[in-house]
């Protein structure tokens, strides 16, 4: 069966890359958690291993399924159901397998059931299901949005929304820029300096 990862052995470069090291002592903080959970990694070599099998499992579950079911995904589409907008049946087998392999909220701290992961093996992840539909590759790494509540919000939020989207809940970005809709490529932004206010006033 192919494998999207092991197929492509140009993309284990990353984690060779020399600066990985300083990249997982920065992220991991120095292997604290090795004492609070069991799947946190103990070391460098540890961490890199770790990321290596998860890229693995991405990269089978892409090649099994996702590439798979991409042009019947094409095909059926989403479509309104029941006062709903319904993914394609093969948008929701993949959204399922990605959530039993437990790849939703891979950047996020191991407390809210999150990998733990630094951006690049995450990025590579969303590279190798990109390569097999792009299409599910955006509605995949749409949960890279928790990253601005993780970054902005407060304890409360935190507790309550991150869990969810490490268990599996999908995020999405909704746009009302006139014109644009959701299509974020389209949005246009203009930034005028006002003395009066002594600022910079942001109009989208």
């Amino acid at each position: 069966m192919a494998n999207f990862y092991t197929d492509i052995p140009e993309l284990k470069f990353h984690l060779n890359n020399p600066m990985m090291k300083r990249i997982c002592d920065l992220k991991e903080r120095n292997y604290r958690d090795k004492d609070v959970f069991d799947y946190a990694p103990l070391d460098y070599e540890d961490a890199v291993d770790s990321y290596d099998k998860v890229l693995e499992i991405t990269g089978e579950i892409t090649g099994e399924i996702i590439a798979a079911n991409a042009e019947g995904v094409d095909v059926e589409g989403p479509h309104h159901a029941n006062g709903r907008v319904e993914y394609a049946s093969g948008t929701k087998e993949n959204l399922d397998a990605m959530v039993k392999a437990g790849l939703n909220g891979m950047t996020m701290p191991r407390k809210y059931g999150g990998l733990n992961f630094p951006i690049t093996p995450y990025t590579m992840c969303a590279e190798i299901v990109a390569a097999a539909d792009a299409g599910f590759g955006n509605i995949w790494s749409l949960q890279d949005c928790i990253e601005t509540l993780y970054e902005f919000g407060n304890t409360d939020q935190h507790n309550r929304f991150i869990p969810r989207v490490c268990q599996g809940e999908t995020m999405s970005m909704d746009l009302t820029e006139p014109d644009a809709g959701s299509d974020l490529q389209s949005v246009m932004l203009k930034a005028t300096y006002s003395e009066k206010e002594g600022c910079w006033l942001l109009t989208a």
